[in-house]
């Protein structure tokens, strides 16, 4: 399978050629797709399409394509001169004007075979390949290309779509059209094709063998496209490593940000929750500050007589009576959150035992004597089973605080 050719790596490692030609007046592609295969080349695929077009349906990147051009817009002729282009030229095609036309020239021992095709007609050609996935990087005229296959065929004669070759001593001896189209196989070193897609097979060779045979103002042409794709293939590479750059700094930016945004978000939980427990503190705190400031008011204002009227009533108490509460200005409902303490202003809440009911009674007289005391109720009195009667009394303090 051509195991020689195997380091070769034209545009990639697959060669795509194309014969563009007509036959009964209608156009036809004859493709062939030759490939690098562990480190030999074969051919992948042959195909025939009625128009350039219908390529985007075999091809399915975007591929560098060889044409070679065999229909009627190609004027072929041999002689026997093989001079100079130019000389060559002059006696095949007087007047030619080569600002006009692109030509090829191949030279064998006695003969040299031309083939002429105007440029605004190749443009055309090429302009359509261009339309599809294929990238055109060289066109050739003319079945001149089989002469690369000289040193593999076995016979003297092989055909291509459009032409008979006929072989001497592996040189070319002369190109005849074909009146028929009776498809033959043939076998090259390894390479089965057909004689269709001979002239593809010889294209897509050339272009590993780099055969000099063939000279021509094509070459110019040849070389501008080459270039072209090479900018475009260049072009495309930059901008995808320039994308895979991006998606990897986009990428590395992610996980960073996503790594500091977990951060800053665990420092904002932190900050939630310390902002709550400030908020918490300081609801204690004024809470605190409103009870200490009521404390501090009921003291200030309250305690000085709140002794003074204790001193005076436990001055009158008899041995007999023992107290087990006594409430300056008690509350009047317990104390609950976020309420206004109720105290009962003026009252002094009494409560005891006591063991013998006449000194008991002449107590509260004397309480009642007073001279800061406005009355003196029984709320509770009660004996028990050891002759120990428990009181509870409320005592009325003079709103003006009269001692008199």
């Amino acid at each position: 399978m051509l195991e020689f050719l195997s380091s070769y790596r034209p545009f990639g490692k697959t060669i795509l050629a194309l014969e563009h030609t007509k036959q009964d007046t209608k156009p036809l592609v004859f493709g062939l797709e030759l490939v690098q295969k562990k480190g030999e080349l074969d051919i992948d695929q042959t195909f025939e399409l009625d128009h350039p077009e219908e390529i985007d349906n075999i091809v399915k990147t975007t591929t560098p394509a060889y044409v070679v051009i065999t229909d009627d817009q190609i004027l072929s002729k041999e002689i026997s001169q093989t001079g100079t282009d130019t000389e060559i030229l002059a006696e095949a095609f007087p007047n030619l004007n080569l600002n006009d036309f692109y030509y090829q020239i191949l030279r064998t021992s006695n003969t040299s075979f031309i083939a002429v095709c105007r440029k605004q007609y190749i443009e055309t050609i090429i302009a359509a390949y261009q339309k599809t996935r294929i990238r055109v990087v060289g066109v050739h005229l003319g079945a001149l290309k089989v002469i690369t296959l000289s040193d593999f065929v076995k016979s003297d004669m092989v055909n291509t779509n459009t032409k008979q070759i006929s072989y001497v001593d592996g040189d070319i001896v002369s190109m005849t059209d074909r009146s028929d189209t009776i498809r033959e196989e043939y076998t090259i070193e390894g390479l089965n094709f057909s004689s269709t897609h001979t002239l593809p097979l010889a294209v897509a060779l050339d272009e590993v063998l780099h055969s000099e045979k063939i000279s021509g103002n094509i070459q110019n042409g040849n070389e501008e496209l080459q270039k072209q794709y090479r900018e475009s293939l260049f072009f495309t590479k930059t901008l995808q490593i320039g994308v895979g750059f991006l998606l990897i700094a986009l990428l590395i930016n992610f996980f960073v940000f996503n790594a500091k945004y977990k951060k800053w978000q665990g420092l904002q939980e932190e900050l939630q929750v310390f902002t709550t427990q400030q908020e918490q503190i300081k609801n204690k705190q004024s809470d605190v500050n409103t009870k200490e400031a009521l404390v501090q008011s009921i003291l200030t204002t309250g305690f000085s007589k709140s002794s003074y009227y204790i001193d005076q009533m436990i001055q009158l108490l008899p041995n007999t009576v023992v107290l087990t509460s006594f409430t300056f200005q008690p509350l009047e409902k317990p104390i609950r959150k976020d309420k206004i303490i109720d105290l009962s202003t003026d009252v002094v809440s009494v409560i005891g035992k006591s063991t013998d009911k006449e000194e008991f009674t002449t107590w509260l007289r004397a309480l009642e004597g007073l001279s800061f005391i406005e009355s003196v109720t029984i709320v509770e009195y009660g004996l028990d089973k050891k002759n120990t009667s428990d009181f509870e009394l409320t005592i009325t303090i003079k709103s003006d605080g009269t001692t008199n």
